[in-house]
């Protein structure tokens, strides 16, 4: 077991960073204590005092899945004199962009589509329990092929509702050589046009994956809450998404994909 030790929660907060609509595989212990899953590798978030010790079997792995090698208090500076970031800074300040695999968050984000948190989890738990490898006291994510060898009617009666057949259709394109790797040598217009050939990716869901699974900053997925952002920013409701899109992405630049997240957490909360 490897531990890593988060000193303050000034750029580390666990809830900011699990409340932020970026990861479904994690739940609060009755210790208080957070687990989190991640493909086939699960730690254990414990706070202590004003930080937190990471508990886990693979410290690498969860090092690069927090982004703890990169500076986030650079990345607050730099946003901080931006409209509307001042406040949403302060109130999200533990925000980590978590680099997260990106076969999971290509499914995981089929699933969020027209869907709410609760439910979300509850399928994507039922997936991997159905289809993962049981790891002792949990599951991993299931593999594109192990999700491609069953039928509609096994993701009709996991929940997955009108997202049946993406979630099939999408396992067997990945399964029978649809390149998720090639994306990370793309801009995010270029991947989103790329995600998007696939059955049940729109470009929302295509910007999440881009943002949560390969890191992408030049991003800015538009929802509910983004709307109302671009509202508070123009004095006006936008006329599309597309719209409202450019117009972030212009005035956050090379740091859009965190400023979409201090902004989406600040917003839906308060």
């Amino acid at each position: 077991m490897g531990v890593i030790i988060i000193q303050d929660d000034r750029d580390f907060d666990i809830r900011h960073i699990l409340d932020c609509g970026q990861i479904f595989r994690y739940k609060q212990l009755d210790s208080g204590d957070w687990e989190i899953i991640s493909l086939d590798k699960r730690c254990i978030v414990k706070p202590i005092g004003n930080g937190y010790e990471i508990i886990c079997d693979d410290e690498e792995y969860f090092r690069r899945f927090f982004d703890l090698d990169t500076d986030y208090s650079l990345i607050k500076a730099r946003l901080r004199d931006k409209p509307l970031m001042s406040k949403a800074i302060e109130y999200g300040h533990g925000i980590r962009i978590l680099r997260q695999d990106k076969w999971e968050m290509l499914i995981s984000f089929i699933i969020s589509s027209n869907n709410h948190i609760p439910r979300i989890k509850s399928i994507i738990d039922r997936l991997c329990k159905a289809l993962g490898k049981d790891m002792g006291g949990y599951y991993s994510f299931p593999t594109p092929e192990a999700m491609a060898s069953q039928s509609v009617e096994f993701y009709k009666n996991i929940g997955a509702g009108y997202r049946d057949k993406f979630l099939l259709a999408t396992a067997k394109a990945v399964s029978d050589g649809f390149d998720l790797d090639c994306i990370d040598e793309m801009n995010a217009e270029e991947g989103a046009k790329y995600l998007c050939r696939l059955l049940g990716v729109g470009r929302k869901v295509a910007d999440c994956i881009l943002l949560f699974g390969y890191h992408k900053q030049d991003v800015f997925p538009v929802d509910t809450w983004i709307r109302k952002v671009y509202c508070d920013l123009v004095g006006h409701e936008g006329k599309n998404d597309p719209t409202i899109r450019r117009y972030l992405l212009d005035v956050y630049g090379g740091d859009s994909g965190y400023a979409q997240q201090y902004l989406f957490f600040n917003k839906r909360e308060n």
